[in-house]
């Protein structure tokens, strides 16, 4: 595990936005968290009913997490053992995903889950195996 990367922990926020009578407007602007600015987005729908997404941590990359539409179900895993639950039932509510936190993405029907990222892909910085992601919780106890 890098020495450089600060260990933080997941939290949920409101994105900013106003409603009138002719629809609601978020949006996320904020270069304390992605000082780069957003370098990478991606969706996923159609999870069938049961199945999860993410299931995977990241060495370095961090992610802004919404659901622009139905309710997603967070469980992260950080990499000091904590395990945390949030619901995003509303395109209003986000959650900042640091890395080494493992994240499970659980979906209703017809939800789209949103991802912004500070990084370009990589699969070198996935951790894709859960059983190892367990051992770096390990070592840093």
């Amino acid at each position: 595990m890098s020495e450089s990367i600060t260990i933080k922990a997941p939290y949920a926020f409101t994105l900013p936005g106003f409603s009138n009578e002719t629809g609601n407007l978020h949006f996320w602007e904020n270069l304390d968290l992605f000082q780069a600015g957003i370098q990478r987005c991606f969706w996923i729908s159609n999870v069938l009913e049961g199945e999860t997404r993410g299931n995977h941590a990241h060495w370095q990359e961090a992610q802004v997490i919404v659901a622009v539409a139905g309710e997603i179900t967070l469980e992260i895993h950080s990499v000091q053992g904590e395990v945390f639950h949030f619901v995003l039932d509303s395109p209003e509510k986000a959650v900042f995903i640091p890395p080494l936190n493992w994240l499970i993405a659980r979906f209703t029907p017809n939800s789209v889950l949103l991802g912004m990222s500070d990084q370009a892909f990589s699969e070198d910085d996935y951790i894709r195996d859960f059983d190892y992601f367990g051992k770096l919780q390990e070592r840093t106890k």
